[in-house]
Protein backbone atom coordinates (compact mmCIF):
# COMPACT_ATOMS: atom_id res chain seq x y z
CA UNK A 1 0.00 0.00 0.00
CA UNK A 2 1.47 3.32 -1.23
CA UNK A 3 2.00 5.88 1.83
CA UNK A 4 -0.65 8.77 1.27
CA UNK A 5 0.99 12.10 0.83
CA UNK A 6 2.05 14.41 3.44
CA UNK A 7 -0.46 17.78 2.57
CA UNK A 8 1.63 20.49 1.56
CA UNK A 9 2.06 23.29 4.23
CA UNK A 10 0.25 26.52 3.79
CA UNK A 11 -0.23 29.99 4.86
CA UNK A 12 -3.01 32.32 5.89
CA UNK A 13 -2.45 36.30 6.32
CA UNK A 14 -4.45 39.29 5.74
CA UNK A 15 -2.60 42.23 4.50
CA UNK A 16 -3.75 45.88 5.66
CA UNK A 17 -1.91 48.99 4.51
CA UNK A 18 -1.72 51.53 6.60
CA UNK A 19 -1.32 55.43 5.96
CA UNK A 20 2.53 56.83 7.59
CA UNK A 21 0.73 59.54 9.82
CA UNK A 22 -1.07 56.83 11.64
CA UNK A 23 1.96 54.32 12.37
CA UNK A 24 2.24 55.60 15.88
CA UNK A 25 -1.01 55.20 16.54
CA UNK A 26 -0.93 51.74 15.52
CA UNK A 27 2.17 50.93 17.35
CA UNK A 28 1.15 51.89 20.69
CA UNK A 29 -2.37 50.65 20.28
CA UNK A 30 -3.53 48.97 23.36
CA UNK A 31 -5.44 46.23 21.49
CA UNK A 32 -2.04 44.69 20.35
CA UNK A 33 -0.16 45.75 23.42
CA UNK A 34 -2.67 43.78 25.60
CA UNK A 35 -3.33 41.28 23.74
CA UNK A 36 0.74 40.26 22.95
CA UNK A 37 1.95 37.29 24.92
CA UNK A 38 5.18 38.74 24.72
CA UNK A 39 7.28 41.44 23.88
CA UNK A 40 7.21 42.70 20.49
CA UNK A 41 10.89 42.43 18.13
CA UNK A 42 11.73 44.02 15.43
CA UNK A 43 13.97 42.40 12.48
CA UNK A 44 15.66 43.76 9.65
CA UNK A 45 14.80 41.75 6.69
CA UNK A 46 15.93 41.56 2.93
CA UNK A 47 14.53 39.23 0.51
CA UNK A 48 15.53 38.91 -2.93
CA UNK A 49 13.46 37.45 -5.20
CA UNK A 50 13.67 35.25 -8.44
CA UNK A 51 12.19 35.25 -11.63
CA UNK A 52 12.74 34.48 -15.39
CA UNK A 53 13.51 37.05 -18.03
CA UNK A 54 9.91 37.02 -19.29
CA UNK A 55 8.08 36.84 -15.38
CA UNK A 56 6.95 33.15 -15.90
CA UNK A 57 6.64 32.40 -12.51
CA UNK A 58 4.95 35.54 -11.35
CA UNK A 59 2.62 34.69 -14.32
CA UNK A 60 1.68 31.45 -12.72
CA UNK A 61 1.15 32.35 -9.16
CA UNK A 62 4.57 31.52 -7.63
CA UNK A 63 6.93 33.64 -5.60
CA UNK A 64 10.51 32.21 -4.62
CA UNK A 65 12.97 34.43 -2.64
CA UNK A 66 15.77 34.62 -0.65
CA UNK A 67 15.69 36.47 2.65
CA UNK A 68 18.62 37.28 4.81
CA UNK A 69 17.95 36.99 8.41
CA UNK A 70 20.63 38.00 10.04
CA UNK A 71 23.81 35.56 8.91
CA UNK A 72 21.18 32.99 7.96
CA UNK A 73 19.19 32.92 4.34
CA UNK A 74 15.94 31.46 4.09
CA UNK A 75 14.76 29.97 0.67
CA UNK A 76 11.17 30.23 0.45
CA UNK A 77 8.84 29.39 -2.57
CA UNK A 78 5.24 30.80 -2.61
CA UNK A 79 2.19 29.00 -4.61
CA UNK A 80 -1.07 31.03 -4.86
CA UNK A 81 0.88 34.23 -4.92
CA UNK A 82 -1.97 36.51 -7.48
CA UNK A 83 -4.21 39.11 -6.59
CA UNK A 84 -6.69 37.78 -4.01
CA UNK A 85 -9.70 39.20 -2.44
CA UNK A 86 -10.11 38.21 1.50
CA UNK A 87 -7.94 35.93 3.52
CA UNK A 88 -4.80 35.11 1.49
CA UNK A 89 -3.91 31.78 1.51
CA UNK A 90 -1.10 29.86 -0.56
CA UNK A 91 1.03 27.45 0.18
CA UNK A 92 4.83 27.75 1.41
CA UNK A 93 7.71 25.67 1.76
CA UNK A 94 10.70 26.60 3.12
CA UNK A 95 14.44 26.02 3.98
CA UNK A 96 17.91 26.97 4.84
CA UNK A 97 20.37 27.85 2.29
CA UNK A 98 23.84 28.43 2.60
CA UNK A 99 24.46 30.98 -1.12
CA UNK A 100 22.79 33.78 -2.93
CA UNK A 101 21.05 31.43 -5.30
CA UNK A 102 18.01 29.14 -4.94
CA UNK A 103 18.00 25.38 -4.46
CA UNK A 104 15.98 22.90 -6.17
CA UNK A 105 16.71 20.48 -3.76
CA UNK A 106 14.89 22.20 -0.64
CA UNK A 107 11.58 21.77 -3.20
CA UNK A 108 10.41 18.07 -2.77
CA UNK A 109 6.69 17.67 -4.15
CA UNK A 110 7.15 16.38 -7.31
CA UNK A 111 4.39 17.88 -9.38
CA UNK A 112 6.26 21.49 -7.97
CA UNK A 113 9.23 19.94 -9.11
CA UNK A 114 8.15 19.30 -12.57
CA UNK A 115 6.10 22.92 -12.87
CA UNK A 116 10.21 24.35 -11.98
CA UNK A 117 12.65 22.39 -14.47
CA UNK A 118 9.66 22.32 -17.34
CA UNK A 119 11.16 24.04 -20.31
CA UNK A 120 14.55 24.86 -18.38
CA UNK A 121 12.65 27.33 -16.15
CA UNK A 122 15.04 26.83 -13.20
CA UNK A 123 17.67 27.33 -15.12
CA UNK A 124 16.61 30.51 -16.30
CA UNK A 125 15.51 32.06 -13.18
CA UNK A 126 17.79 35.14 -12.17
CA UNK A 127 17.14 38.38 -9.69
CA UNK A 128 13.78 40.37 -10.37
CA UNK A 129 13.51 42.80 -7.64
CA UNK A 130 14.62 43.33 -3.78
CA UNK A 131 11.98 44.09 -0.30
CA UNK A 132 13.86 45.77 2.27
CA UNK A 133 11.83 46.51 5.39
CA UNK A 134 12.14 46.52 9.58
CA UNK A 135 9.49 43.57 10.38
CA UNK A 136 8.27 44.36 14.19
CA UNK A 137 6.02 41.15 15.21
CA UNK A 138 3.56 40.63 17.87
CA UNK A 139 2.20 36.94 19.09
CA UNK A 140 -1.26 37.81 19.31
CA UNK A 141 -3.73 35.58 21.43
CA UNK A 142 -7.89 37.02 19.81
CA UNK A 143 -10.80 36.25 20.69
CA UNK A 144 -14.04 37.50 18.98
CA UNK A 145 -17.76 36.93 18.96
CA UNK A 146 -16.73 33.81 15.93
CA UNK A 147 -13.91 32.18 16.82
CA UNK A 148 -9.91 32.23 18.63
CA UNK A 149 -6.75 32.48 17.04
CA UNK A 150 -3.00 32.75 17.86
CA UNK A 151 -1.71 35.40 15.01
CA UNK A 152 1.40 37.02 14.53
CA UNK A 153 0.85 40.77 14.06
CA UNK A 154 3.64 41.84 11.81
CA UNK A 155 3.87 45.95 10.77
CA UNK A 156 6.45 45.77 7.66
CA UNK A 157 7.94 49.10 7.27
CA UNK A 158 10.17 49.41 4.36
CA UNK A 159 10.60 49.18 0.31
CA UNK A 160 10.37 47.67 -2.56
CA UNK A 161 13.34 48.23 -5.56
CA UNK A 162 13.50 47.01 -8.80
CA UNK A 163 15.96 48.51 -10.66
CA UNK A 164 15.84 51.77 -10.59
CA UNK A 165 12.55 52.23 -9.33
CA UNK A 166 11.12 52.44 -5.98
CA UNK A 167 7.63 52.19 -3.80
CA UNK A 168 7.09 52.14 -0.05
CA UNK A 169 5.97 48.95 2.33
CA UNK A 170 4.03 50.01 5.13
CA UNK A 171 1.59 47.31 5.93
CA UNK A 172 0.45 45.33 9.07
CA UNK A 173 -0.09 41.39 7.84
CA UNK A 174 -2.10 39.52 10.49
CA UNK A 175 -1.20 35.57 9.92
CA UNK A 176 -2.82 33.09 11.46
CA UNK A 177 -0.94 30.68 13.57
CA UNK A 178 -3.34 28.36 15.33
CA UNK A 179 -7.12 28.80 15.29
CA UNK A 180 -10.78 30.17 13.81
CA UNK A 181 -9.45 32.26 10.37
CA UNK A 182 -13.11 34.71 11.14
CA UNK A 183 -10.32 35.97 13.78
CA UNK A 184 -8.30 37.06 11.68
CA UNK A 185 -10.75 39.38 10.35
CA UNK A 186 -12.28 40.37 13.30
CA UNK A 187 -9.08 41.73 14.44
CA UNK A 188 -8.76 43.54 11.80
CA UNK A 189 -12.18 45.43 12.07
CA UNK A 190 -11.17 45.93 15.57
CA UNK A 191 -7.97 47.80 14.67
CA UNK A 192 -9.94 49.58 11.53
CA UNK A 193 -12.49 51.11 14.58
CA UNK A 194 -9.17 52.82 15.60
CA UNK A 195 -6.79 53.01 13.33
CA UNK A 196 -8.16 53.75 9.67
CA UNK A 197 -6.55 50.99 7.39
CA UNK A 198 -7.31 49.13 3.85
CA UNK A 199 -7.43 46.37 2.57
CA UNK A 200 -3.74 45.12 0.84
CA UNK A 201 -4.52 42.70 -1.87
CA UNK A 202 -1.71 42.37 -3.59
CA UNK A 203 1.62 40.68 -2.19
CA UNK A 204 4.94 42.58 -2.37
CA UNK A 205 5.61 40.09 -5.96
CA UNK A 206 2.95 41.76 -7.16
CA UNK A 207 2.99 45.16 -6.10
CA UNK A 208 7.27 44.58 -7.53
CA UNK A 209 5.57 43.89 -10.82
CA UNK A 210 3.55 46.54 -11.02
CA UNK A 211 6.44 48.94 -10.04
CA UNK A 212 8.69 47.19 -13.27
CA UNK A 213 5.41 47.25 -15.75
CA UNK A 214 3.02 50.23 -14.36
CA UNK A 215 -0.20 49.38 -15.56
CA UNK A 216 -3.36 51.74 -15.37
CA UNK A 217 -6.34 49.89 -13.30
CA UNK A 218 -8.78 48.62 -15.38
CA UNK A 219 -12.65 48.28 -14.23
CA UNK A 220 -13.27 44.81 -13.77
CA UNK A 221 -16.67 42.89 -14.42
CA UNK A 222 -18.16 39.68 -12.20
CA UNK A 223 -17.56 36.40 -13.01
CA UNK A 224 -20.33 33.38 -12.77
CA UNK A 225 -19.34 31.06 -9.58
CA UNK A 226 -18.27 28.12 -10.34
CA UNK A 227 -20.78 26.02 -8.55
CA UNK A 228 -20.27 22.52 -7.90
CA UNK A 229 -23.63 19.68 -8.75
CA UNK A 230 -24.52 18.16 -5.30
CA UNK A 231 -22.19 20.72 -3.36
CA UNK A 232 -23.94 21.77 0.22
CA UNK A 233 -26.41 25.16 -0.16
CA UNK A 234 -23.44 26.84 2.02
CA UNK A 235 -20.72 25.88 -0.24
CA UNK A 236 -22.30 27.89 -2.69
CA UNK A 237 -22.99 30.78 -0.95
CA UNK A 238 -19.42 31.40 -0.30
CA UNK A 239 -18.40 30.43 -3.82
CA UNK A 240 -20.97 33.09 -4.83
CA UNK A 241 -20.73 35.97 -2.25
CA UNK A 242 -16.71 35.54 -2.83
CA UNK A 243 -17.24 36.29 -6.60
CA UNK A 244 -18.92 39.03 -5.24
CA UNK A 245 -16.17 40.09 -2.86
CA UNK A 246 -13.90 39.93 -5.57
CA UNK A 247 -15.51 42.50 -8.00
CA UNK A 248 -15.97 44.91 -5.51
CA UNK A 249 -12.79 44.77 -3.97
CA UNK A 250 -11.35 44.74 -7.99
CA UNK A 251 -13.15 47.91 -8.96
CA UNK A 252 -11.38 49.56 -5.83
CA UNK A 253 -7.85 51.05 -7.48
CA UNK A 254 -10.26 51.87 -10.82
CA UNK A 255 -12.74 54.34 -8.27
CA UNK A 256 -9.66 55.59 -6.71
CA UNK A 257 -6.95 56.39 -9.15
CA UNK A 258 -9.15 56.70 -12.63
CA UNK A 259 -12.26 58.40 -13.73
CA UNK A 260 -12.96 55.49 -16.12
CA UNK A 261 -17.19 55.00 -15.89
CA UNK A 262 -17.24 51.85 -15.55
CA UNK A 263 -15.49 51.59 -12.25
CA UNK A 264 -18.21 53.02 -10.04
CA UNK A 265 -20.70 50.95 -12.16
CA UNK A 266 -19.36 47.69 -12.03
CA UNK A 267 -19.12 48.26 -8.03
CA UNK A 268 -22.57 49.34 -7.83
CA UNK A 269 -23.31 46.20 -9.62
CA UNK A 270 -21.15 44.10 -7.93
CA UNK A 271 -22.80 45.71 -4.65
CA UNK A 272 -26.49 44.50 -6.02
CA UNK A 273 -25.82 41.22 -7.16
CA UNK A 274 -24.03 41.05 -3.37
CA UNK A 275 -27.34 42.35 -1.48
CA UNK A 276 -28.98 39.94 -3.79
CA UNK A 277 -27.14 36.67 -2.49
CA UNK A 278 -27.62 37.84 1.01
CA UNK A 279 -31.52 37.72 0.25
CA UNK A 280 -31.17 34.42 -0.83
CA UNK A 281 -28.70 33.02 2.00
CA UNK A 282 -30.05 35.33 5.27
CA UNK A 283 -31.24 32.14 6.59
CA UNK A 284 -27.62 30.68 6.43
CA UNK A 285 -25.21 33.00 8.25
CA UNK A 286 -26.23 35.18 11.34
CA UNK A 287 -28.43 37.04 11.24
CA UNK A 288 -26.82 40.26 12.68
CA UNK A 289 -24.12 40.01 10.62
CA UNK A 290 -26.00 39.66 7.28
CA UNK A 291 -28.27 42.67 8.22
CA UNK A 292 -25.20 44.61 9.20
CA UNK A 293 -23.27 43.73 5.74
CA UNK A 294 -26.74 44.42 3.37
CA UNK A 295 -27.17 48.15 5.28
CA UNK A 296 -23.64 48.72 4.45
CA UNK A 297 -23.80 47.73 0.95
CA UNK A 298 -26.68 49.97 0.57
CA UNK A 299 -24.76 52.28 1.54
CA UNK A 300 -22.03 52.28 -0.84
CA UNK A 301 -24.05 51.81 -3.56
CA UNK A 302 -25.80 54.77 -2.75
CA UNK A 303 -22.28 56.96 -2.35
CA UNK A 304 -21.81 55.70 -6.09
CA UNK A 305 -25.36 56.42 -7.10
CA UNK A 306 -24.87 60.25 -8.14
CA UNK A 307 -21.36 58.74 -10.47
CA UNK A 308 -23.51 56.25 -12.49
CA UNK A 309 -26.26 58.49 -12.70
CA UNK A 310 -24.65 61.23 -14.66
CA UNK A 311 -22.28 58.80 -16.84
CA UNK A 312 -25.30 57.27 -17.92
CA UNK A 313 -27.20 60.76 -18.68
CA UNK A 314 -23.48 61.89 -20.70
CA UNK A 315 -22.83 59.45 -22.42
CA UNK A 316 -26.36 57.76 -23.30
CA UNK A 317 -28.73 60.47 -23.32
CA UNK A 318 -27.00 63.27 -23.69
CA UNK A 319 -24.08 63.10 -26.08
CA UNK A 320 -26.72 61.34 -29.17
CA UNK A 321 -28.38 64.35 -29.45
CA UNK A 322 -25.66 66.95 -29.13
CA UNK A 323 -24.01 64.92 -32.17
CA UNK A 324 -27.13 65.28 -34.16
CA UNK A 325 -27.90 68.67 -33.20
CA UNK A 326 -25.46 70.23 -31.84
CA UNK A 327 -24.28 72.37 -34.58
CA UNK A 328 -27.85 74.04 -34.57
CA UNK A 329 -28.68 74.54 -30.43
CA UNK A 330 -25.24 75.76 -29.10
CA UNK A 331 -26.68 75.63 -25.54
CA UNK A 332 -26.38 72.16 -25.46
CA UNK A 333 -22.68 72.10 -24.94
CA UNK A 334 -23.13 74.26 -21.78
CA UNK A 335 -25.87 72.06 -20.68
CA UNK A 336 -23.60 69.01 -20.66
CA UNK A 337 -20.77 71.15 -18.64
CA UNK A 338 -23.67 71.76 -16.19
CA UNK A 339 -24.01 67.73 -16.33
CA UNK A 340 -19.87 67.30 -16.15
CA UNK A 341 -19.89 69.53 -12.39
CA UNK A 342 -22.65 66.98 -11.66
CA UNK A 343 -20.51 64.02 -12.86
CA UNK A 344 -17.53 64.79 -11.00
CA UNK A 345 -18.67 65.96 -7.61
CA UNK A 346 -20.11 62.35 -7.92
CA UNK A 347 -16.88 60.79 -8.57
CA UNK A 348 -15.95 62.82 -5.57
CA UNK A 349 -18.66 61.23 -3.65
CA UNK A 350 -17.41 57.88 -4.64
CA UNK A 351 -14.18 58.34 -3.75
CA UNK A 352 -14.45 59.46 -0.85
CA UNK A 353 -16.74 56.29 -0.08
CA UNK A 354 -14.42 54.03 -1.05
CA UNK A 355 -11.31 55.68 0.32
CA UNK A 356 -12.97 55.45 3.85
CA UNK A 357 -12.76 53.40 7.30
CA UNK A 358 -16.27 52.78 6.40
CA UNK A 359 -15.47 50.87 3.10
CA UNK A 360 -12.79 48.85 4.86
CA UNK A 361 -15.47 47.96 7.61
CA UNK A 362 -17.69 46.99 4.94
CA UNK A 363 -15.25 44.56 3.16
CA UNK A 364 -14.07 43.35 6.90
CA UNK A 365 -17.48 42.36 7.35
CA UNK A 366 -18.12 40.51 4.23
CA UNK A 367 -14.82 38.55 4.59
CA UNK A 368 -15.56 37.60 8.29
CA UNK A 369 -19.06 36.74 6.87
CA UNK A 370 -17.83 34.58 3.88
CA UNK A 371 -15.67 32.56 6.65
CA UNK A 372 -18.12 31.68 9.32
CA UNK A 373 -20.05 29.97 6.59
CA UNK A 374 -17.32 28.38 5.03
CA UNK A 375 -16.11 27.00 8.05
CA UNK A 376 -19.45 25.31 8.80
CA UNK A 377 -18.64 22.90 6.02
CA UNK A 378 -16.26 20.84 8.24
CA UNK A 379 -18.57 20.81 10.77
CA UNK A 380 -21.61 19.01 8.91
CA UNK A 381 -24.02 22.01 10.32
CA UNK A 382 -25.51 22.32 7.06
CA UNK A 383 -25.81 18.13 6.17
CA UNK A 384 -29.91 18.45 6.85
CA UNK A 385 -30.26 21.26 3.97
CA UNK A 386 -31.08 20.30 0.44
CA UNK A 387 -28.44 20.08 -1.58
CA UNK A 388 -27.70 22.84 -4.25
CA UNK A 389 -29.50 22.50 -7.32
CA UNK A 390 -32.60 21.96 -5.57
CA UNK A 391 -31.90 25.56 -3.23
CA UNK A 392 -31.24 26.67 -6.93
CA UNK A 393 -34.61 25.58 -8.86
CA UNK A 394 -36.81 26.69 -5.49
CA UNK A 395 -35.02 30.27 -5.88
CA UNK A 396 -35.03 30.64 -9.63
CA UNK A 397 -38.79 29.37 -9.58
CA UNK A 398 -39.98 31.98 -7.14
CA UNK A 399 -38.18 34.87 -9.30
CA UNK A 400 -39.33 33.68 -12.47
CA UNK A 401 -43.03 32.89 -11.14
CA UNK A 402 -42.95 36.52 -9.79
CA UNK A 403 -41.46 38.62 -12.68
CA UNK A 404 -44.16 36.86 -14.91
CA UNK A 405 -46.89 37.71 -13.03
CA UNK A 406 -45.86 41.61 -12.99
CA UNK A 407 -44.57 41.36 -16.57
CA UNK A 408 -48.52 40.97 -17.74
CA UNK A 409 -49.78 43.89 -16.42
CA UNK A 410 -46.74 46.48 -16.20
CA UNK A 411 -45.30 46.58 -19.61
CA UNK A 412 -49.03 48.10 -20.24
CA UNK A 413 -48.75 50.18 -17.24
CA UNK A 414 -46.68 53.12 -16.23
CA UNK A 415 -43.26 54.17 -15.84
CA UNK A 416 -43.34 53.32 -12.37
CA UNK A 417 -44.81 50.09 -13.08
CA UNK A 418 -41.79 48.62 -15.41
CA UNK A 419 -39.25 49.95 -13.22
CA UNK A 420 -40.76 47.69 -10.61
CA UNK A 421 -40.60 45.18 -13.30
CA UNK A 422 -36.97 46.26 -14.09
CA UNK A 423 -35.71 45.75 -10.41
CA UNK A 424 -37.14 41.98 -9.75
CA UNK A 425 -35.78 41.21 -13.75
CA UNK A 426 -32.58 42.42 -12.30
CA UNK A 427 -32.98 39.72 -9.52
CA UNK A 428 -34.16 36.89 -11.27
CA UNK A 429 -30.72 37.73 -13.97
CA UNK A 430 -28.50 37.55 -10.70
CA UNK A 431 -29.71 34.36 -9.46
CA UNK A 432 -29.99 32.97 -13.06
CA UNK A 433 -26.08 34.05 -13.74
CA UNK A 434 -25.46 32.77 -9.82
CA UNK A 435 -26.88 28.89 -10.41
CA UNK A 436 -25.84 28.81 -14.34
CA UNK A 437 -23.56 26.01 -13.44
CA UNK A 438 -25.95 23.89 -11.48
CA UNK A 439 -27.58 22.90 -14.80
CA UNK A 440 -27.27 22.40 -18.53
CA UNK A 441 -25.13 24.73 -19.72
CA UNK A 442 -26.80 25.88 -23.54
CA UNK A 443 -30.38 26.93 -21.88
CA UNK A 444 -28.96 29.06 -19.08
CA UNK A 445 -26.91 31.05 -21.87
CA UNK A 446 -30.02 31.22 -23.65
CA UNK A 447 -32.58 32.39 -20.99
CA UNK A 448 -29.42 34.83 -19.93
CA UNK A 449 -29.19 36.40 -23.17
CA UNK A 450 -32.83 37.07 -23.21
CA UNK A 451 -33.49 38.34 -19.63
CA UNK A 452 -29.91 40.55 -20.15
CA UNK A 453 -31.56 41.71 -23.38
CA UNK A 454 -35.00 42.98 -21.34
CA UNK A 455 -33.31 44.37 -18.59
CA UNK A 456 -31.38 46.53 -20.63
CA UNK A 457 -34.49 48.17 -22.68
CA UNK A 458 -36.33 48.50 -19.36
CA UNK A 459 -32.94 49.99 -18.05
CA UNK A 460 -33.72 52.72 -20.83
CA UNK A 461 -36.76 53.46 -20.12
CA UNK A 462 -35.87 54.03 -16.59
CA UNK A 463 -33.02 56.01 -17.66
CA UNK A 464 -35.03 58.16 -19.78
CA UNK A 465 -37.19 58.21 -16.62
CA UNK A 466 -34.40 59.65 -14.27
CA UNK A 467 -33.08 62.15 -17.28
CA UNK A 468 -36.17 64.37 -16.98
CA UNK A 469 -35.60 64.98 -13.28
CA UNK A 470 -31.95 65.26 -13.29
CA UNK A 471 -32.57 68.03 -16.66
CA UNK A 472 -34.96 69.70 -14.21
CA UNK A 473 -32.48 69.53 -11.38
CA UNK A 474 -29.55 71.42 -14.12
CA UNK A 475 -31.83 74.27 -15.59
CA UNK A 476 -33.89 75.57 -12.04
CA UNK A 477 -30.49 76.52 -10.19
CA UNK A 478 -29.54 78.83 -13.76
CA UNK A 479 -30.75 82.38 -14.38
CA UNK A 480 -29.43 85.36 -16.76
CA UNK A 481 -30.03 85.81 -20.11
CA UNK A 482 -29.05 81.85 -20.61
CA UNK A 483 -31.73 80.48 -19.05
CA UNK A 484 -34.64 80.10 -21.82
CA UNK A 485 -31.64 78.60 -24.08
CA UNK A 486 -31.31 75.89 -21.55
CA UNK A 487 -35.04 74.98 -20.89
CA UNK A 488 -35.17 74.67 -24.81
CA UNK A 489 -31.99 72.40 -25.04
CA UNK A 490 -33.40 70.07 -22.01
CA UNK A 491 -36.94 70.25 -23.92
CA UNK A 492 -34.74 68.76 -27.05
CA UNK A 493 -33.05 66.25 -25.41
CA UNK A 494 -36.29 65.12 -23.39
CA UNK A 495 -38.14 65.01 -26.48
CA UNK A 496 -35.56 63.38 -28.39
CA UNK A 497 -35.55 60.09 -26.59
CA UNK A 498 -39.31 60.95 -26.11
CA UNK A 499 -39.42 59.15 -29.21
CA UNK A 500 -37.34 56.95 -29.09
CA UNK A 501 -39.07 55.75 -26.19
CA UNK A 502 -42.50 54.79 -28.56
CA UNK A 503 -39.87 52.49 -30.21
CA UNK A 504 -38.66 51.19 -27.12
CA UNK A 505 -42.22 50.10 -26.03
CA UNK A 506 -42.26 47.66 -28.83
CA UNK A 507 -38.86 46.51 -28.81
CA UNK A 508 -39.47 46.00 -24.99
CA UNK A 509 -42.91 43.62 -25.76
CA UNK A 510 -40.97 42.15 -28.38
CA UNK A 511 -37.91 40.85 -25.67
CA UNK A 512 -40.58 39.99 -23.08
CA UNK A 513 -41.86 37.35 -25.72
CA UNK A 514 -38.36 36.70 -26.09
CA UNK A 515 -37.77 35.87 -22.53
CA UNK A 516 -41.03 33.77 -21.97
CA UNK A 517 -39.90 31.96 -25.10
CA UNK A 518 -36.59 31.22 -23.45
CA UNK A 519 -38.20 29.05 -20.82
CA UNK A 520 -36.63 27.52 -17.50
CA UNK A 521 -32.98 26.15 -17.71
CA UNK A 522 -34.21 24.57 -14.60
CA UNK A 523 -36.50 21.54 -13.51
CA UNK A 524 -39.69 22.86 -12.58
CA UNK A 525 -40.35 22.07 -9.30
CA UNK A 526 -43.32 19.13 -9.00
CA UNK A 527 -46.78 19.88 -7.87
CA UNK A 528 -47.24 18.23 -4.54
CA UNK A 529 -49.60 15.47 -3.57
CA UNK A 530 -53.43 17.03 -1.93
Amino acid sequence: MSKKAEPLPTESELRLAVSEKWLNRLKRLPLLIKSASERAKTTHLKSTYFDTPDKELADAGINLRIREMGRRKLQTLKIGSGWQAGITERIEIEGWVSGEEPTLDLIHAPEIRDLLIRDGVWDRLQPAFVTDFRRTSRLVRYAGRFGEALISADLDIGEIRSGARKTAICELELELKDGSPAALFELACAINDDVPVRIEYRGKAARAGELQIPKEPKPVKGRRPPLVQGSRINESAVEILKACQTQIAANEFPILESMAPEGPHQMRVAVRRLRAALGMFRAFGDSELTQSVREEGKWLASSLGQAREWDVYIADLHDPVETALGVDIPALKELRALAQVRQEAGYRDARAAVASPRFTSFQLQLGLLIETLKNSQSKGAFDHLARSEEFAASKLEKRYRKVRKMGRTALQGNTAAKHELRLEMKKMRYASEFFASLFEPRKAKIFSKSAARLQDLLGYANDYAVCIEQLEALVAPESGANMPDLMKASGIVIGWHGAEMARADQEIEDAWNRFLDAGRFWPKPRRSAS
